[in-house]
């Protein structure tokens, strides 16, 4: 563990025992897959305070730690410090297509710092912004255009959210369910080019780092591949004749 993990585990560890201490909710900025798994690494030592992570919407990617009372144990979303925030094209017709590349820019470029902004979900002509509260109306306030496209911003409701996560559908079969055959299969490389994946360690299951060529993820399991996507595992469909896997993948467009 380097010296940023260790600082951000000692900051977690104040938060928790902020939260415990004074029977508050208390909340941390959106982290990254690398520091969710710094964090559930060390889960054992939070064991004396509730905790939850929530990004917004089922299958986040960036989250955040919330530690909460037990008057809060069954809490909803609204009750977090997150805000969804939709990001509309008012150029109609004459709107430039946007990438998510292109709305974080847009973002960042007012001086809000990543942490603050979870997921961005596009679609065509808008996006769906999940920031901290205290960065909303700023947002909403100061993002006037994204990609010479002007555009309005308003609080939306995360019932907005349900549906818009759309995926592309990915099959094939494999010689055993293990992550480097799956991910072999995902990138549409070679198992020699998804074992460096893994070495590089960027290879993820729901958040938390996987190095393991043999690991074998189960269904369900959200596997997210730094610069290249994330996917969901929906598991093994059927058996060849040759006793290989068919297996099926969803990936998150």
């Amino acid at each position: 563990m380097d010296k940023e993990d260790q600082v951000l585990l000692r900051h977690l560890a104040d938060l928790a025992d902020a939260s415990c201490g004074r029977d508050i909710p208390v909340y941390t900025d959106f982290l990254n897959l690398h520091e969710q798994t710094v964090f559930l690494s060390a889960m054992p030592e939070f064991s004396h305070v509730r905790v939850r992570l929530d990004g917004g919407y089922e299958g986040a990617e960036r989250k955040i730690v919330c530690f909460l009372p037990v008057y809060m144990e069954d809490a909803g979303r609204e009750s977090l410090p997150i805000v969804p925030i939709c990001i509309s094209s008012s150029a109609g017709k004459f709107s430039v297509p946007c990438t998510h590349r292109d709305y974080l820019g847009a973002i960042l470029n007012l001086g809000i710092e990543r942490s603050r902004i979870g997921d961005i979900l596009t679609g065509d002509g808008y996006a769906y912004v999940l920031c901290l509260d205290t960065m909303a109306d700023f947002l909403m306030d100061q993002l006037t255009s994204v990609r010479k496209n002007p555009v309005h911003c308003s609080r939306v409701p995360f019932s907005s959210l349900e549906g818009q996560v759309s995926y592309t559908e990915l099959s094939g079969s494999v010689a055993s369910v293990r992550m480097d055959a799956l991910l072999a299969l995902m990138l549409r490389g070679s198992r020699s080019a998804a074992a460096a994946c893994l070495k590089a360690e960027r290879v993820f299951v729901n958040g938390r780092l996987c190095t393991s060529l043999t690991a074998a993820p189960r269904e369900g399991d959200v596997i997210s591949v730094r610069g290249a996507g994330k996917f969901i595992y929906d598991g093994v469909t059927s058996s060849t004749k040759k006793g290989r896997q068919m297996v099926r993948i969803r990936k998150y467009n």
